[in-house]
């Protein structure tokens, strides 16, 4: 994910650690407080970094938004595939590999939601930052599927690869819902953590498990 053109990058120690500070505090103010009450006023007073240093440095608060997510996303993704990669080295039947895959895409989900769901607010008035989100979701999509299709031998469906995107959108539209993306209030249905994880592995193995039905 690369920068765009109108963020001046640091060269000098000081200057990066007062990048680093910028983002740091952009974080905290854009999840404690939301993007309706992001300023880059109030950035500056929580961070002591100038507002005209942040505009040196951004030409803008949306340039620094999406910055700021192409940081945080590329970050989200390096650690979501190497946890992915653990799940396929000690997992070694579908049974095993779906119930560990969605832990793990689910508490990533869940460690980052406070992030995610400020973005994804944002994304519904900037481009940009509805881009990067839906070039994540892909990614994330791709790696869940291809783990699961390295099983494909143990499943029953006729068309595996449709059969395994429908498994991923079960877990994500339900995680999704239950952690309160894109609604004001998380929707649970009255289940914890373990139960709404236990029910998405159930409906899903009993589907990749049963054959196609004749038509």
């Amino acid at each position: 994910m690369t920068s765009t053109p109108s963020v001046r990058q640091p060269r000098q120690n000081r200057s990066k650690a007062s990048q680093e500070k910028i983002f740091k505090g952009a974080i905290k103010l854009l999840t404690e407080r939301g993007p309706e009450e992001f300023t880059l006023q109030e950035l500056s007073k929580r961070t002591k970094v100038s507002v005209g240093s942040i505009y040196y440095r951004f030409e803008n608060k949306e340039i620094l938004l999406s910055e700021l997510q192409k940081r945080e996303y590329q970050k989200m993704w390096d650690q979501l595939s190497l946890a992915i990669e653990s799940v396929a080295q000690r997992c070694k039947c579908l049974t095993d590999i779906l119930e560990n895959a969605n832990r793990t895409y689910a508490e990533h989900l869940r460690d980052n939601a406070p992030l995610i769901r400020a973005f994804m607010k944002i994304a519904l008035t900037d481009k940009s930052i509805s881009t990067t989100g839906t070039k994540i979701y892909h990614q994330s999509q791709a790696l869940y599927e291809n783990l699961i299709l390295t099983h494909a031998n143990e499943i029953q469906r006729e068309q595996q690869e449709k059969a395994v995107h429908s498994c991923f959108r079960i877990l994500h539209v339900s995680i999704a819902r239950y952690l309160g993306f894109g609604s004001l209030e998380p929707i649970t249905d009255g289940l914890s953590w373990e139960e709404i994880l236990s029910e998405i592995a159930e409906i899903q193995q009993y589907y990749l498990l049963s054959p196609t039905l004749a038509r």
